[in-house]
């Protein structure tokens, strides 16, 4: 039986080209629902939070306040039901035929941005965050779960930028406690690209592509859900230097160092157990060289 592609020639060819692509109606609307209440319900109970997952991503984390942009990483390890949907099975499809068929989910991402001043997110590379010793292929795809408009900010990007190097990058205000990295390289801002999205719609960018999201100035909250998919990335030490990731030491893993200690460390391994893909070499290299590399690092 011929396999269904998701995306057409052209569509491949203009994420090839432009280094991002949106699209409409990739999540039926019940899962839409589905995915908005569980993540509201993760926000709201501030669940992940003592384990270094959930955090403010804009500003020190301090319980005695409201976070003014909270986020909550790897959400399936709390709903793990967040996986056993439709979508992520067609994300997975879509990731595998852009990535090839070594492709697998990488992480999760979501993101509350509160109205009617929910803070911008500086424009960035994925790939500025990961460890400038590998070579990577990784895409993300952001979901829209209500309207996603450019007043309560829905993804910009730079057609075009995925084919260039990492640009230089750095913490916001120098502050190496916040979780944001900013491109402060040279680049036409004025070349930006918004693209709005109905529920269910996504947007999917290359690692490298320029991107960006704006203000929430409008009254209700934006809530996004991010997955990341990458095939295993090819250790090249010695060809780059990242220095705006030297130093930076967030609240948020403090918390988790300190939860690892506690016991949960073991926890942390078998939640990521059932991912693993412990029977492809190239996987397996690349984790035992991640943790090494975390134990003694260069």
């Amino acid at each position: 039986m011929e396999e269904t592609s998701l995306l057409s020639e052209a569509e491949t060819a203009r994420y090839r080209d432009q280094g991002y692509l949106a699209l409409k109606d990739m999540c039926p609307q019940d899962e839409v629902g589905y995915i908005r209440r569980t993540l509201l319900d993760l926000f709201a109970n501030k669940t992940g939070y003592n384990e270094g997952a959930q955090y403010d991503f804009v500003s020190r984390d301090d319980p005695s306040k409201p976070a003014k942009f909270p986020s909550l990483h790897d959400p399936r390890h709390y709903a793990p039901g967040l996986l056993k949907t439709a979508y992520h099975e067609r994300t997975l499809d879509l990731a595998r035929q852009l990535l090839g068929e070594d492709a697998a989910l990488y992480g999760e991402h979501a993101l509350l941005k509160p109205g009617p001043h929910g803070p911008e997110t500086p424009w960035h590379q994925d790939e500025a965050f990961r460890s400038p010793d590998f070579i990577y292929n990784e895409l993300s795809i952001w979901l829209a779960l209500q309207p996603a408009t450019i007043e309560n900010g829905c993804m910009q990007f730079i057609p075009g930028s995925n084919k260039w190097d990492v640009l230089e990058h750095r913490s916001p205000g120098g502050d190496k406690t916040l979780h944001p990295l900013e491109c402060c390289g040279d680049f036409a801002r004025d070349q930006a690209v918004a693209e709005p999205l109905d529920p269910g719609g996504i947007t999917v960018h290359d690692a490298r592509t320029l991107h960006f999201t704006g203000p929430n100035t409008s009254p209700s909250p934006r809530l996004a859900y991010i997955l990341i998919y990458n095939t295993p990335p090819v250790y090249k030490p010695g060809r780059r230097e990242f220095p705006w990731l030297e130093g930076r030491w967030t609240d948020s893993q403090t918390r988790k160092k300190q939860w690892h200690k506690r016991g949960g460390l073991a926890v942390d391994v078998m939640r990521r157990l059932p991912g693993a893909r412990l029977t492809s070499p190239r996987w397996v290299a690349w984790a035992t060289i991640r943790a090494v590399s975390k134990v003694w690092p260069r």
